[in-house]
């Protein structure tokens, strides 16, 4: 039985290293195929913290699902003045049905406390008169991954100072990227994405979905690293679509957007880059003179002309069929009608058509009509005949019997 036991403990050690190497299993959690593409982030990166400058997390709660559903954190933390107010935001039917309520933990201590022993520091609609505070807090904690969200409306609409607050994050030797957007309150369908400068004027709301899936994946990307940009949307999403019709992922999507192969001009440059090549095509076939254009005219003005000759005979042929078909039809229904009209005709004449009578001559012959009634005697014979009761020739006749016994 010990010896059993130890098989099957060597089977699940196999198993366990199995997954580990294929990137199946990350951090005792079995994940998606496409996480390992996350696995090298998620060992480096395991505890993120997620602050608001507005101190209300209305706004930017679908983050912290998000950020469950990457599987590329193994502690998310929601640090606010209130932690009651944000249970109240955060603990959702979604976040308890999805796990998110194991990885997530509330606080509401100083940030330079809640920052010390976090890998990641997540900040959205940031509060720009302290994020260079902040930065030096996440600077002396050890913070090694630091993402600013700022609003692209409101008081903090632009950057004050983008210079100074990237030399401050430069300073602070951890990576870094900032980026600016407008973050539909509502929710939105999904949309093309583009990124545009960091003081880009007029900027769009991006749906909250794909703005925090970006967030996502721009966390563990180092192509974001070091970057300053502002998220817009596009009317322009064909690039997108071409990609998800090829199978890409979001990860993909945002790893383009980030390396600039999705951009403003890209489609615009394939248009051109296209004009291009059909004028080089055009540009090798030779020149035609016009009497060789006028012959192939006349060509194909012959060719139209006989198919239209084919064509009307073809249709005259049709149509004499059809006609044909039509008259073979009305024969055939006229010979039962004519018929059936032969037949109510001798019913109503009792002859057939070459005038015998058909009449049977075995029927009794009708009944005589009745002798004239006379008032003086009653019903006398003819030439001074005796008839019935009554007298003859007018002579007086005594009573029947009846009469005697009345």
């Amino acid at each position: 039985a010990e010896r059993g036991r130890e098989r099957v403990a060597m089977v699940a050690l196999a198993l366990l290293a199995s997954a580990a190497a294929s990137g199946a299993l990350v951090h005792g959690v079995w994940a998606s195929p496409r996480a390992p593409a996350r696995a090298h982030a998620n060992l480096m990166a395991q505890r993120i913290v997620v602050t608001d400058g507005s101190n209300s997390f209305y706004n930017s709660r679908g983050v912290f699902q998000v950020l469950h559903d990457a599987k590329a954190f193994d502690s998310i933390t929601a640090a606010s003045s209130s932690v009651a107010d944000a249970k109240k935001m955060l603990l959702s039917r979604q976040a308890r049905y999805s796990g998110l309520t194991d990885l997530l933990h509330f606080t509401e201590e100083p940030l330079d406390q809640v920052l010390n022993g976090a890998d990641v520091w997540l900040t959205m609609n940031t509060d720009q008169a302290e994020l260079r505070h902040q930065v030096e807090a996440a600077k002396v904690a050890g913070v090694k991954r630091i993402f600013v969200h700022v609003g692209a409306d409101g008081p903090d609409a632009m950057l004050a100072d983008a210079p100074a607050l990237k030399s401050a994050l430069d300073a602070s030797g951890a990576e870094y990227t900032v980026m600016r957007a407008r973050i539909m309150t509502g929710s939105g369908g999904s949309i093309g994405m583009i990124l545009a400068d960091i003081d880009e004027t007029g900027v769009e709301e991006v749906p909250r979905e794909d703005a925090f899936r970006f967030i996502t994946e721009a966390l563990t990307l180092s192509e974001a690293n070091g970057r300053l940009f502002t998220l817009c949307p596009t009317e322009d999403d064909s690039q997108f679509r071409e990609m998800r019709r090829a199978g890409c992922d979001r990860r993909e999507e945002a790893k383009a957007l980030l390396a600039g192969v999705i951009s403003k001009g890209a489609k615009a440059a394939a248009d051109a880059k296209a004009a291009e090549a059909e004028a080089a095509e055009a540009a090798k076939k030779p020149e035609v003179s016009p009497e060789e254009r006028e012959a192939e005219l006349k060509a194909l003005l012959e060719k139209a002309r006989l198919k239209g000759i084919e064509t009307q005979e073809r249709l005259k042929k049709e149509n004499e069929e059809k006609a044909r078909l039509r008259a073979e039809r009305a024969e055939k229904m006229k010979g039962p009608a004519r018929k059936e009209d032969e037949e109510e005709e001798k019913d109503a004449s009792g002859k057939d058509m070459d005038g015998s009578d058909d009449s049977d001559d075995s029927s009794p012959p009708s009944p005589p009509s009745p002798p004239p009634f006379d008032p003086k005697g009653g019903g006398g014979g003819g030439e001074g005949g005796s008839g019935g009761d009554g007298g003859s020739g007018g002579k007086d006749k005594p009573d029947p019997p009846l009469a005697l016994a009345q």
